[in-house]
């Protein structure tokens, strides 16, 4: 089984999303090592995360993240285990919602191909209504 946690929050103003895309970078040798999949998408210093692995290393990692100074209120919005990864061959994907359109412009018609095609209704939901609040969609 497959333990995911999904959180969101914000970024303190210190901290923009450009920043953050370094931060994923650097996270994904060690999410790689611990076996921790999922995707981070920033908007406006809204992020939304999906995290997915073992429970012990995900706890672990969400608990470093949810004390980080740089991110301001987490919330959890879901804790579940599942029978596959939503995104397994992802070791940190990252979507910066702010970008140039050039490199990346997240909208209504092109969120479906940003994610893996086969999402769980629940995991789709939430990435939905992540970009609905932020005006994307």
């Amino acid at each position: 089984m497959i333990f995911q946690l999904i959180y969101t929050g914000a970024l303190t103003k210190s901290v923009a999303c450009d920043e953050l895309e370094k931060i994923a970078k650097s996270s994904r040798q060690r999410n790689m090592k611990h076996g921790i999949t999922g995707i981070l998408i920033c908007k406006d210093g809204s992020v939304l995360q999906v995290l997915e692995g073992k429970k012990k290393d995900v706890t672990n990692l969400y608990g470093r993240i949810s004390i980080d100074p740089r991110v301001v209120d987490p919330l959890v919005l879901i804790k579940r285990t599942s029978t596959h990864r939503e995104f397994p061959n992802w070791s940190m994907g990252y979507r910066n919602a702010d970008a140039a359109p050039a490199s990346f412009e997240l909208t209504a018609n092109n969120l479906s191909k940003a994610l893996p095609d086969d999402l769980s209704p629940e995991i789709n939901t939430i990435g939905r209504t992540f970009a609905r609040v932020n005006g994307l969609i």
